[in-house]
């Protein structure tokens, strides 16, 4: 054997073994004892199917003929499910490439033998984990929807009693009294917005509609119909190029624009007239879209905190709302297989970008 050749072998992670057409080992390497438990020189001279377990070692013999008889390149990892047996009996799970090769004058086939005992249980543990994370996640997405749905009705008893009590007693009671009151009215709406948000976040995915057809041209329609007067009152110009179609949910879709428009209006520069254009392009196996305005522009250290839900970069008192629109459009994108980032310049606006799976 050439020294180059044996040194290869010898390198080599996995068990290398050269058989020939009557089915003898001619060639085996240090890592097959490692792997099977026999010195490489005993291994020499003995038929390949010492090395298959015994329950289907009377069909290996015609196995082995067959592929001599049609020699051909086998890769590694093709998803049988195939074991090997050790010398002292016990069977471990192994991936076998198989290639025609030509050993001193003689038709052989080289194998190349990987013990995937670890690759196997760790492969059980991702699976039982991702098991385990689906139940936490469907889980939690049913207590949010039930807790949610169960608070409705005591706040919404809170606001009418005191409600009531301001339109009976507000000319019995001082300012401060009824200052309080509308203090603690705003403080139940704003918990029946979080809670309505919570809501709507926890049904992403489990209430989603089924997939469809969606031309994205007549949801930018619905979604400019819908933000009319807003678009009116902030005087803001919308531009829109030719949007794709492909599959996804429409009403998901339809809120997901209806977000990045609202944020583009509510955060607009003083003094200038607000500006939104909402573009596509093919990107590979996705489509990727812009809506870029001329806003007041996002710090790029709030890349991954804008996407959190109930995180907010400014104050309620000069930009209302509950935190939870862009956590809804991340989520809602997740579902349609793509991601959703932003590039801006603080004072010079905020291009969102998104991608969706092109599937049509």
């Amino acid at each position: 054997m050439p020294e180059t050749f044996s040194s290869l072998l010898e390198a080599a992670p996995d068990a290398i073994l050269v058989i020939e057409k009557s089915g003898h080992i001619v060639v085996a390497n240090a890592r097959s004892s490692a792997i099977f438990g026999w010195d490489p020189g005993e291994l020499v001279g003995q038929l390949i199917e010492v090395l298959v377990p015994e329950y289907i070692r009377s069909k290996h013999a015609g196995l082995r003929d067959g592929y001599f008889a049609s020699p051909h390149t086998r890769p590694m990892g093709i998803g049988l499910d195939l074991v090997a047996a050790r010398r002292d009996g016990s069977t471990i799970p192994v991936e076998i490439s198989l290639s025609p090769f030509e050993f001193e004058e003689r038709e052989c086939a080289i194998a190349i033998v990987r013990d995937v005992t670890e690759t196997r249980r760790l492969g059980r543990e991702l699976k039982h984990f991702n098991q385990e994370l689906k139940r936490s996640n469907e889980e939690l997405e049913q207590f949010a929807y039930v807790a949610s749905h169960d608070l409705q009705e005591p706040l919404r008893m809170v606001t009418g009693y005191t409600q009531l009590l301001k339109r009976r007693y507000a000319d019995k009671l001082d300012h401060e009294a009824n200052e309080f009151i509308d203090y603690a009215v705003d403080g139940v709406k704003r918990m029946q917005a979080l809670i309505n948000d919570l809501l709507a976040y926890s049904r992403l995915s489990s209430r989603g509609k089924a997939f469809e057809q969606v031309d994205m041209n007549d949801v930018i329609r619905q979604v400019r119909a819908t933000l009319r007067l807003a678009i009116e009152d902030a005087g803001a110009q919308v531009a829109c190029g030719p949007l794709p179609t492909f599959i996804g949910d429409r009403s998901q879709l339809t809120q997901l624009l209806q977000n990045l428009l609202s944020n583009s209006l509510k955060f607009r520069r003083e003094g200038v007239v607000p500006s939104i254009d909402v573009s596509a392009i093919r990107d590979g196996k996705h489509w990727r879209f812009a809506v870029a305005d001329n806003g007041i522009g996002i710090d790029a250290a709030y890349a991954e905190k804008i996407f959190v839900i109930f995180q907010r970069l400014h104050t309620r008192e000069k930009y209302p709302g509950t935190g939870i629109g862009l956590a809804l459009c991340k989520k809602i994108v997740e579902r349609h297989e793509g991601k959703i980032w932003f590039e801006s310049v603080l004072g010079g606006g905020t291009t969102f970008f998104f991608t969706v799976s092109a599937k049509e």
